[in-house]
């Protein structure tokens, strides 16, 4: 059988790989190596601030009820809004008219007008 390596993290958000990518996932992966060498086994690897790596349990998630609650992004945060207005790529205005090719109602779609921004 023949295979070859596809990162598919990134075919799914239909974005190329960047230098923060490779940096975090290099600190994942040794993370990973790290905590398994240690015997660390049944969790998740999370890299602080600093580089340190440490396990995450699921329990350390849950709530009373033993579910994991969603994690909440602050949209007006830094971070997030450097990633809509210089990374994302959505319809504005002045793709409804080439749009109308694909749907009827393009501004349906205008990221956002659905977040009412």
């Amino acid at each position: 059988m023949k295979t070859r390596p596809v990162e598919i993290g990134y075919d799914v958000r239909c974005q190329d790989p960047i230098s923060y990518d490779l940096t975090y996932c290099t600190e994942l992966a040794m993370g990973a190596y790290e905590l398994f060498a240690k015997g660390e086994t049944g969790c998740m690897v999370y890299v602080d601030a600093f580089g340190t790596a440490h396990p995450l349990y699921l329990k350390d998630l849950q709530n009373a009820e033993g579910k994991i609650p969603p994690r909440r992004v602050a949209i007006d945060g830094g971070t997030a809004q450097n990633y809509y207005n210089h990374i994302c790529h959505f319809i504005t205005p002045a793709d409804y008219e080439a749009a109308k090719k694909f749907v009827p109602n393009p501004e349906d779609y205008d990221f956002k007008k659905i977040l009412n921004w």
